[in-house]
């Protein structure tokens, strides 16, 4: 779900195609230099409480987001039968892990530089 919990999604079946998207529509609709997703059939996809806003980012695609906090939730393509859902908002993001990068080429030049600071800070 969201960050604030006012989405909340439940999803079965196998997941495909877990990624990382380097791509500007990604970048600037995260705020961030990568998102990682993953596809789940659209038919298992169902909420729990609260829809998501939607968001037609392009032609054929919309984004759903939550309209309280502003986490992005998914992809969604249309006529797709697939729903490209954003691992970290997955309640075991760390059982999905993205197998390949799509847009590598207009990542930030800077991504690949060695982290500055190797503190981690609680949350």
């Amino acid at each position: 779900g969201c960050q604030c919990g006012h989405i909340r999604y439940i999803l079965a079946g196998e997941p495909t195609s877990p990624h990382f998207c380097h791509c500007r529509m990604c970048q600037r609709l995260i705020g961030a230099p990568v998102v990682a997703w993953v596809n789940f059939p659209i038919s298992s996809f169902k909420y729990e409480g609260a829809e998501a806003s939607l968001y037609r980012s392009s032609k054929n695609i919309q984004r759903g987001f939550c309209p309280k906090c502003g986490s992005s939730i998914f992809a969604l393509e249309d006529e797709d039968e697939f729903i490209c859902i954003t691992i970290t908002t997955l309640d075991y993001p760390n059982m999905i892990a993205p197998e390949y990068d799509s847009y590598k080429e207009t990542s930030p030049s800077w991504m690949n530089l060695a982290p500055l600071n190797t503190k981690q800070e609680a949350i």
